[in-house]
Protein backbone atom coordinates (compact mmCIF):
# COMPACT_ATOMS: atom_id res chain seq x y z
CA UNK A 1 0.00 0.00 0.00
CA UNK A 2 1.32 3.32 -0.95
CA UNK A 3 0.39 5.15 2.11
CA UNK A 4 1.70 2.64 4.43
CA UNK A 5 5.03 2.78 2.30
CA UNK A 6 5.20 6.23 2.38
CA UNK A 7 4.20 6.71 6.21
CA UNK A 8 7.26 3.95 7.13
CA UNK A 9 9.94 6.53 4.82
CA UNK A 10 8.80 9.17 7.37
CA UNK A 11 9.15 7.65 10.57
CA UNK A 12 12.41 5.54 9.65
CA UNK A 13 13.91 7.54 6.49
CA UNK A 14 14.97 6.11 3.60
CA UNK A 15 17.55 3.68 4.80
CA UNK A 16 16.32 1.64 8.38
CA UNK A 17 19.76 -0.55 7.74
CA UNK A 18 21.71 2.69 8.45
CA UNK A 19 19.80 3.29 11.98
CA UNK A 20 21.42 2.80 15.33
CA UNK A 21 19.02 1.20 18.23
CA UNK A 22 18.36 4.58 19.97
CA UNK A 23 17.37 6.39 16.64
CA UNK A 24 14.89 3.61 15.85
CA UNK A 25 13.45 3.48 19.22
CA UNK A 26 12.36 6.88 19.31
CA UNK A 27 10.28 6.17 16.50
CA UNK A 28 6.37 4.44 16.54
CA UNK A 29 4.00 3.81 13.94
CA UNK A 30 0.64 3.99 14.72
CA UNK A 31 -2.35 2.74 12.34
CA UNK A 32 -6.13 2.53 13.36
CA UNK A 33 -6.36 -1.54 13.29
CA UNK A 34 -4.73 -4.25 14.64
CA UNK A 35 -4.25 -5.75 10.88
CA UNK A 36 -3.01 -2.44 9.96
CA UNK A 37 -0.59 -2.64 12.33
CA UNK A 38 0.86 -6.26 11.23
CA UNK A 39 0.98 -5.22 7.98
CA UNK A 40 3.61 -2.43 8.33
CA UNK A 41 5.40 -4.07 10.65
CA UNK A 42 5.35 -6.98 8.27
CA UNK A 43 6.87 -4.38 5.30
CA UNK A 44 9.23 -2.76 8.27
CA UNK A 45 10.17 -6.48 9.01
CA UNK A 46 11.35 -7.24 5.25
CA UNK A 47 13.34 -3.93 4.71
CA UNK A 48 15.99 -4.91 7.24
CA UNK A 49 18.53 -6.94 5.92
CA UNK A 50 19.39 -9.23 8.87
CA UNK A 51 18.24 -13.31 8.75
CA UNK A 52 14.20 -13.62 9.92
CA UNK A 53 13.48 -15.95 12.77
CA UNK A 54 9.86 -17.03 12.68
CA UNK A 55 8.33 -18.31 15.92
CA UNK A 56 4.90 -20.38 15.66
CA UNK A 57 1.98 -20.43 18.34
CA UNK A 58 0.44 -23.72 19.16
CA UNK A 59 -3.41 -22.63 18.62
CA UNK A 60 -6.30 -24.61 20.83
CA UNK A 61 -9.06 -23.97 22.24
CA UNK A 62 -10.59 -25.41 26.02
CA UNK A 63 -13.30 -27.14 25.96
CA UNK A 64 -14.31 -30.81 27.43
CA UNK A 65 -16.96 -30.81 24.64
CA UNK A 66 -15.63 -32.71 21.90
CA UNK A 67 -17.67 -31.39 19.26
CA UNK A 68 -16.70 -27.56 19.94
CA UNK A 69 -13.22 -28.95 19.37
CA UNK A 70 -14.01 -29.87 16.08
CA UNK A 71 -15.68 -26.34 15.26
CA UNK A 72 -12.18 -25.22 15.84
CA UNK A 73 -9.40 -26.94 13.95
CA UNK A 74 -6.06 -25.50 14.91
CA UNK A 75 -5.83 -24.23 11.17
CA UNK A 76 -8.93 -22.04 11.76
CA UNK A 77 -7.01 -20.60 14.77
CA UNK A 78 -4.24 -19.81 13.20
CA UNK A 79 -5.82 -17.21 11.37
CA UNK A 80 -7.30 -15.31 13.67
CA UNK A 81 -5.15 -12.98 15.92
CA UNK A 82 -6.95 -11.75 18.66
CA UNK A 83 -6.28 -7.89 19.87
CA UNK A 84 -3.37 -8.00 22.63
CA UNK A 85 -2.09 -11.69 21.10
CA UNK A 86 0.77 -11.89 18.68
CA UNK A 87 0.22 -13.66 15.22
CA UNK A 88 0.12 -17.20 14.28
CA UNK A 89 3.50 -16.53 12.75
CA UNK A 90 5.56 -14.00 14.57
CA UNK A 91 8.50 -13.32 12.17
CA UNK A 92 11.47 -11.57 13.99
CA UNK A 93 14.90 -10.05 13.40
CA UNK A 94 18.09 -8.90 15.04
CA UNK A 95 17.93 -5.60 15.89
CA UNK A 96 14.11 -5.30 15.78
CA UNK A 97 12.27 -3.08 18.25
CA UNK A 98 9.34 -4.98 19.87
CA UNK A 99 6.44 -3.58 22.49
CA UNK A 100 5.87 -6.32 24.92
CA UNK A 101 1.79 -6.07 25.13
CA UNK A 102 1.41 -8.06 28.39
CA UNK A 103 3.29 -7.53 32.02
CA UNK A 104 5.89 -9.97 32.36
CA UNK A 105 8.05 -8.67 35.22
CA UNK A 106 7.70 -5.36 36.00
CA UNK A 107 10.41 -5.10 39.13
CA UNK A 108 12.63 -5.95 35.71
CA UNK A 109 11.16 -3.00 33.55
CA UNK A 110 9.02 -6.06 31.73
CA UNK A 111 5.23 -4.47 31.55
CA UNK A 112 2.89 -3.85 28.82
CA UNK A 113 3.91 -0.82 26.48
CA UNK A 114 7.91 -1.97 27.38
CA UNK A 115 9.90 -1.20 23.90
CA UNK A 116 12.99 -4.13 23.48
CA UNK A 117 15.79 -4.34 20.87
CA UNK A 118 16.19 -7.74 19.96
CA UNK A 119 19.44 -9.00 20.25
CA UNK A 120 18.85 -13.20 20.03
CA UNK A 121 16.56 -15.03 18.23
CA UNK A 122 16.31 -18.79 20.13
CA UNK A 123 13.93 -21.77 19.43
CA UNK A 124 12.64 -21.48 22.66
CA UNK A 125 13.63 -17.63 24.09
CA UNK A 126 14.57 -14.35 23.19
CA UNK A 127 16.80 -12.38 24.46
CA UNK A 128 16.94 -8.29 23.99
CA UNK A 129 17.81 -5.24 25.28
CA UNK A 130 15.69 -2.63 26.85
CA UNK A 131 15.16 0.72 25.07
CA UNK A 132 12.55 2.44 27.25
CA UNK A 133 12.88 4.72 29.89
CA UNK A 134 12.68 2.52 32.37
CA UNK A 135 15.64 -0.31 32.85
CA UNK A 136 17.05 1.22 29.87
CA UNK A 137 20.06 -0.90 28.68
CA UNK A 138 19.59 -4.16 30.56
CA UNK A 139 19.69 -7.24 28.94
CA UNK A 140 16.43 -9.84 29.09
CA UNK A 141 15.34 -13.24 28.18
CA UNK A 142 11.88 -13.65 27.35
CA UNK A 143 10.80 -17.10 27.31
CA UNK A 144 8.24 -18.89 24.96
CA UNK A 145 4.86 -18.36 27.47
CA UNK A 146 1.54 -19.43 27.14
CA UNK A 147 -0.97 -16.31 26.19
CA UNK A 148 -4.86 -16.80 26.37
CA UNK A 149 -6.84 -13.72 24.88
CA UNK A 150 -9.09 -12.01 27.59
CA UNK A 151 -12.60 -12.35 27.03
Amino acid sequence: MVVEENQIKAIYSENLNDMEDEQIAKRVNLAPTNKNTLEMNRSIISKIQRVPHTFYSSDSIISEDQNELKNYPPEFLHDLTPSGMPPHALMLKKGVIAMLLRNLNPKQGLYNGTRLSITGLHENFISAKIVSECNRGDVVFLPRIELAPVT
